[in-house]
């Protein structure tokens, strides 16, 4: 048991956090214009109307020409519309007989006609007549379809449709089609609306909801059986099944030049399609280190069991043997049976789950009780290669299936490019969808940067280098950004870091110990969100002093298992390795807290880390971007000690809704005469249901959640007003250049971008959330409140709830002064819990 448990966050007030309406800061100029002018803009919107039906009309007549396979609904029109993008609602496009397909940057909005312009021209007439101004918000409607591959096309397959490919090349590509039926808003209670009227009104609009969940359904279905159609009859098959998100479905298609250009070209829901990336794959050499002479004995029986999604596992190898669930063991590779690890030099799954299973330190001598269970789970061949007949998304749920009382997933795989930034991509979206609705967590590697590049838009380390891109400066190049799917907003993301240095006369490491490691990719991730969350030790390499060799040594390359009875060694670096060090640490906390949620596991993992002391007094921006929230330490997720204490939250909390908790500290600890520096920490993670044609957090997730603090000298009561004053829905777009508040708490990252002490982040803009920050002790109030407040997202059902978990810490720097029993005697009343 912990020396120094957590203690329980005391629960003040539950409450409705009061939203006025969002002004979205006025209309943009262009707008204003169009109001100004509406005879002209009315006149113009026509014209483009017209000529995009009548080029629509071109195509279709050209199709049967050529005898090619019909239209699914040749009466859609696809668009790519331009609104305000500072005040157009997109939702409101279905009043124009527009059904979105996917919103892009900048105002720009990919859509469909669905009723060939008359819902538009009705508008276009009420505009004319002075009876409506949402239509100067509609700016302009993109002629041709030449637009289209710009849009769709990951970044690879778009260089190629440049280049011209022909007609019988053959591509595996993953397609995105839209889906979406819109749900009427939640009702609201009028002044003089009764009561009885209004609960009326919310049972016809849940009544109404069962209606469009069904119509979604059904659109489901026919999409599908419409996209299925297209691509064989254009001689394409499908690999695989469909995988269905909220707002749209995926699936996987091997088809013809011809036909791959006839679906981006004229396909109306269509909203992404990216080629199948391989997966990173780069085998390094392993040294032995020697050889083990220990005894593992078998985890107890209520250890958890944690799952490797990998290359397979040498399940009979000393180390590992006692802790495999062997009969549960799977092989996903297809036309083979083996779930072995056959990856040269060393294996790859093998020391992963070395890495899960020990953490940073491997038993050499005595008898070691293994700490949990481990199931394998092969998915990659002998390469290090997964086949493009698996499905990524397909393949999660197929896992996650397969494995209903595992929690806790490693995946040490990426892809070897860069992720993509405008929409989040399938295999992301599936590990988000997962994680909320299965209440499930993946450990997931940022992925690694070559030694030498295999594309000119993807060097390695060495072009860098000749480029004249210095480490660490290179790191954060856009090439260099974390690879898929460590963009899922929900994983827990991990880096590296050097654990030590090397120089001798010919060769150095990169970087010193704690220093960010040479390949380790960077952040941000999708939306502006904090990925990597945390980093572990994962190695670096040595380079030439005077030439352009990287090679490694056992010094600068951290301990593993290895294939082999008896095999450890030094030699291997990578993100692959630093992963498994941070799953070790969540199934320590899943084994001490076997009831909590996996939410509780990731706020305490975040909760712990700290970035390390060689860039703790100089905090950036590029410092999280490398690293995250620091290096993560399982005795600080676990226990405190006399001059930390931690105190703890889990829940639910629904759009619109407030709880506020609150923290004492005692009069010990803010003596005037004293000045001694407390760091308080603040986590929250929480998931929620997610979508995938919509951009930026808000519009990704049904709801989301952020936190405030009280201010310095501000009463309880004070600060219960403040949050339940009416504040602005949107705030997250409102970095207003008012000046900060001189009593707020001076967060290193806060809510506001352009307050921090690190500029440009928004803590909100994670579902991971961290702050922190080093007060005084006389500064301290007698009482610090929170407030974790729900915010809508999509989902227009205001009563549906999202867990959370919520963790407050409270130190002593740099003095010894126990402040754990002292905060622990005021923090100990029966939590009272207020309606509001």
């Amino acid at each position: 048991m912990a020396k120094f448990p957590h203690l329980p966050l005391k629960t003040i007030l539950d409450g409705n956090y009061k939203f006025k309406g969002f002004n979205g800061g006025g209309k943009s100029q262009r707008s204003i214009d169009n109001l100004n002018n509406r005879k002209a803009h009315g006149e113009t919107l026509k014209l483009m109307a017209e000529g995009i039906k009548q080029f629509n009309g071109d195509v279709i007549a050209w199709r049967k020409e050529q005898g090619l396979p019909d239209l699914p609904d040749e009466h859609v029109i696809p668009l790519l519309l331009h609104v305000d993008p500072k005040v157009f609602n997109i939702e409101t496009l279905k009043g124009f007989g527009i059904e979105v397909i996917a919103e892009e940057d900048s105002g720009l909005i990919m859509g469909a006609s669905v009723d060939q312009f008359k819902s538009l021209k009705e508008k276009i007439s009420k505009f004319l007549k002075d009876k409506n101004q949402g239509t100067a918000l509609l700016w302009q409607i993109e002629q041709g379809q030449q637009w289209r591959p710009e849009y769709i096309l990951s970044e690879d397959l778009y260089w190629k449709w440049l280049d011209g490919f022909g007609d019988d090349e053959q591509f595996t590509v993953d397609i995105s089609i839209s889906c979406h039926v819109k749900k009427s808003e939640y009702p609201v209670q009028g002044k003089k609306t009764s009561n009885e009227s209004f609960e009326r009104s919310i049972l016809n609009w849940y009544e109404n909801t069962l209606v469009s969940d069904a119509e979604l359904d059904q659109l489901m279905m026919e999409r599908q059986e419409q996209a299925q159609t297209f691509i064989e009859l254009g001689g394409g098959n499908l690999v695989g099944g469909f995988v269905e998100y909220r707002d749209s479905f995926g699936l996987r298609a091997e088809l013809s030049g011809k036909a791959l250009r006839d679906i981006v070209l004229n396909y109306p829901y269509v909203f992404e399609i990216a080629e199948h990336c391989e997966i990173e794959n780069q085998t390094l050499t392993h040294e032995d280190f020697g050889e083990i002479e220990c005894t593992i004995l078998p985890p107890s029986g209520d250890s958890p069991n944690l799952c490797i999604i990998d290359s397979g596992i040498q399940q009979d190898h000393l180390l590992l043997e006692p802790a495999i669930l062997s009969d549960r063991s799977m092989n996903f590779v297809p036309n083979e049976t083996s779930v072995a690890d056959h990856v040269s030099n060393g294996g790859h799954g093998t020391k992963v789950a070395g890495a899960v299973l020990y953490g940073a330190v491997i038993p050499r001598t005595g008898t070691v009780q293994a700490p949990f269970f481990l199931t394998n789970m092969r998915v990659l061949d002998a390469n290090k290669a997964m086949s493009s007949l698996l499905f990524e998304p397909e393949l999660m749920h197929n896992i996650v299936d397969h494995n209903p009382d595992i929690s806790i997933f490693n995946l040490s795989i990426n892809s070897h490019m860069p992720c993509r930034v405008r929409h989040m991509s399938q295999w992301a979206s599936a590990i988000d969808m997962i994680s909320h609705e299965d209440k499930k967590m993946f450990v997931v590697s940022t992925g690694n940067i070559y030694d030498m590049g295999t594309h000119i838009n993807r060097p390695g380390i060495k072009e860098h280098l000749a480029a004249g891109r210095q480490y660490p400066n290179y790191l954060l190049e856009p090439s260099s950004r974390i690879a898929d799917p460590a963009q899922s907003i929900f994983a827990i993301t991990v880096g590296s870091v050097c654990l030590d240095e090397f120089e001798d006369l010919d060769r150095v490491s990169f970087g010193k110990k704690d220093y960010p490691s040479s390949f380790s990719r960077s952040g941000m991730g999708m939306w502006g969100a904090i990925k990597p969350e945390v980093v572990e030790y994962g190695g670096d390499w040595i380079r030439e002093k005077a030439g352009t060799n990287l090679s490694m040594l056992p010094v600068t390359s951290p301990e593993l298992v290895k294939t082999g009875l008896h095999g450890v060694g030094r030699g291997d670096i990578g993100t692959s390795f630093s992963t498994p060090k941070v799953t070790h640490i969540l199934g320590q906390l899943q084994k001490l807290f076997p009831t909590e949620s996996v939410l509780f596991y990731k706020a305490l993992l975040i909760q712990s880390a700290r970035l390390p002391e060689i860039v703790w007094h100089d905090q950036q921006a590029r410092h999280l971007r490398h690293m995250g929230y620091g290096i993560p330490s399982l005795d600080r997720a676990i226990d405190n000690t006399p001059y930390r204490i931690t105190f703890t939250e889990t829940g639910k909390i629904a759009p619109k809704k407030a709880k506020i908790f609150s923290v004492k500290v005692p009069d010990e600890m803010r003596k005037q005469g004293e000045a001694y520096d407390i760091l308080i920490e603040v986590s929250l993670c929480y998931t929620a249901e997610p979508r995938r044609t919509r951009k930026n957090l808000r519009s990704y997730l049904s709801a989301w959640l952020s936190w405030d603090s009280s201010k310095l000298g501000q009463s309880t009561n004070a600060f219960h007003a403040d949050v339940l004053k009416e504040m602005d829905e949107n705030f997250w777009d409102q970095d207003t250049e008012e000046p900060e508040d001189p009593h707020s708490i001076k967060w290193t990252i806060w809510s506001n971008s352009k307050w921090g002490k690190i500029k440009d982040i928004r803590r909100q803009a994670s579902a991971n959330q961290k702050d922190w920050v080093v007060l005084k002790s006389f500064n301290l109030p007698a009482e610090l409140s929170f407030a974790v407040i729900g915010h809508k997202g999509w989902e227009n059902d205001l009563n549906k709830e999202i867990p959370y978990a919520f963790v407050v810490s409270f130190e002593i720097l740099n003095s010894e002064i126990e402040i754990y029993d002292i905060m622990q005697q005021v923090n100990v009343e029966i939590p009272v819990q207020a309606e509001v």
